[in-house]
């Protein structure tokens, strides 16, 4: 994209705004981007509710208590000229998985692979509308019949109907044209990216990460590499010592030993690296926890880290 197009695309000072759900807190953040791509941080918080945000807006039975949620989300966005919502969403709250697909499959059929595959898991009848976000991740070569070739990786995620029906009014009761959403894992890999950029060693050069989130009824976790997502994957966990064996399913899933991995970072509602020395002990580095807000220079002075981890999903979004 040349400055020219860019600048048309973005305009001089474009807003993203992007929202995370999970439990009763709703976190918020606002990005003023140039048209060279350069982030300044405009606003950013937390609303708590009564009643889980996540369920109410992703969820399929039950209240939605929608009105409250869209009331919320107008006040923290007020006067906010953004023209897309994005929404983090973490893996527990919509159908989502990895396929790969032939590098050189055109657009159309790739996209309707896709929605078959998500149909399928779904047990949606593929005649149906099925709603999907896709985007591609990373390359690799598989045998497929004896034959090598290259096939591109692509996360999915299924949209239900009452699920795009809400935030699409969501964003339409804050005047944005639409809403995007976006895998809190893979906003984990955009935050991530983002630090290194700011380091002197070359993308390439810099060892795979592994960025877990730490949540009361699972754990999440992303692959970085070469500041791309790799992969991700989640469980349900009942001790923290369980993320130790998702970990090393996932790892082993995408063809990685633990010795790869050559740094450990930690996010979410209970980023505490005491729990995750198992974990760690495994893949031969102690967890750090990760501060979004040092991308933008912003870390308060005395700030809890643990809080500022909560932030990664929500920042992540517009980072990504």
């Amino acid at each position: 994209m040349d400055d020219a197009t860019a600048s048309a695309f973005f305009g001089p000072d474009a807003t993203l705004t992007a929202i995370a759900l999970r439990g009763p807190a709703l976190h918020y953040a606002e990005v003023i981007q140039d048209p060279d791509g350069t982030q300044a941080l405009r606003r950013l918080g937390v609303c708590d509710f009564d009643f889980n945000v996540d369920e109410a807006v992703l969820g399929l039975t039950g209240p939605t208590h929608l009105d409250v949620v869209i009331e919320a989300v107008k006040d923290v966005f007020r006067v906010s000229t953004a023209k897309t919502l994005l929404v983090a969403v973490h893996p527990t709250g919509l159908p989502s998985f990895f396929s790969p697909l032939p590098e050189g499959l055109a657009p159309p059929q790739r996209y309707e692979q896709l929605r078959q595959e998500a149909a399928l898991l779904a047990d949606v009848s593929a005649t149906q509308p099925v709603r999907i976000r896709a985007v591609p991740v990373r390359t690799e070569t598989l045998v497929i019949e004896q034959v090598p070739a290259a096939h591109r990786w692509h996360h999915v995620l299924h949209v239900p109907e009452p699920v795009h029906a809400r935030l699409a009014l969501i964003g339409k009761a804050l005047g944005v044209g639409t809403y995007d959403l976006v895998d809190s894992t893979q906003a984990a890999a955009a935050v991530v990216r983002a630090l290194d950029a700011r380091s002197p060693i070359p993308m390439d050069a810099q060892p795979f990460t592994l960025a877990l989130g730490a949540y009361p009824s699972h754990v999440e976790m992303a692959v970085v590499h070469g500041g791309a997502w790799y992969h991700g994957h989640h469980g349900p966990i009942g001790a923290p010592e369980d993320a130790a064996y998702f970990a090393a399913a996932m790892l082993e899933r995408v063809g990685l030993s633990t010795e790869k991995i050559g740094r450990f970072v930690l996010y979410g509602e209970m980023p505490n690296p005491e729990h995750y020395l198992l974990l760690a002990d495994l893949l031969g580095c102690m967890p750090q926890l990760l501060d979004p807000l040092a991308v933008y220079n912003r870390t308060p002075a005395g700030a809890d880290p643990a809080a500022l981890a909560a932030y990664v999903p929500c920042l992540g979004a517009v980072l990504r």
